[in-house]
């Protein structure tokens, strides 16, 4: 059975933990855009605790619909994030197996907000070694079944719940929960896989 997803930056640990539960899963691109979502913002792990990184976009108007969303390039956006992302994770045990193949992303414009998280949600995919087949929406259902179009979103909190992993940061702040996917892997490698099955 297919599972419907909206799109995201960076997926927080969450929505991972769905996601691996299904072999087909279709992203909605018939949705209108919404702002102050997972769609164009990801949470990481900083020095100073929990950093937001979030993707500037062209048209935000509410009406817009999810996949004619356009990324902005009027600031360096994905320079600041490479960063900010090495930063966070550089010293993480697992960064420099990683770290290059996701760098590569931040060198290169993508117009589209969706072609942008797809291209990043198969790179995470083959790190996970998993391969579910992946579709869009061709037209808006109100109503589908496995619909996780609405699940995870940054202001509500998640009821999974998430065992302690060794974190960089972890000794001046303690363990921070459902960062992006990036925090797990960086930190845990291959033993992700495990811990988004738990």
């Amino acid at each position: 059975m297919t599972a419907h997803f909206s799109t995201a930056y960076l997926p927080p640990i969450s929505y991972f933990k769905a996601l691996l539960q299904f072999d087909s899963i279709e992203l909605e691109a018939y949705e209108s855009w919404q702002k102050q979502s997972y769609r164009n913002r990801t949470y990481i792990y900083g020095p100073h605790g929990a950093m937001m990184l979030n993707i500037p976009i062209k048209n935000n108007e509410h009406k817009a619909l999810m996949g004619t969303v356009e990324i902005s390039y009027e600031t360096a956006w994905q320079n600041t994030h490479w960063q900010a992302i090495k930063t966070a994770y550089g010293s993480a045990p697992f960064f420099e197996v990683l770290g290059p193949d996701l760098e590569a992303f931040y060198k290169r414009p993508t117009n589209r907000l969706m072609d942008w998280n797809t291209q990043l949600l198969n790179l995470i995919l083959d790190w996970l070694q998993i391969s579910p087949k992946i579709t869009f929406s061709e037209s808006w259902q109100t109503e589908v079944q496995k619909d996780f179009r609405e699940a995870f979103h940054p202001k509500r909190k998640d009821d999974n719940i998430f065992a302690p992993y060794s974190q960089v940061f972890s000794d001046e702040h303690g363990f921070i929960e459902n960062l992006s996917v990036l925090d797990l892997l960086f930190n845990e490698g291959p033993a992700a896989f495990d811990y988004l099955q738990t």
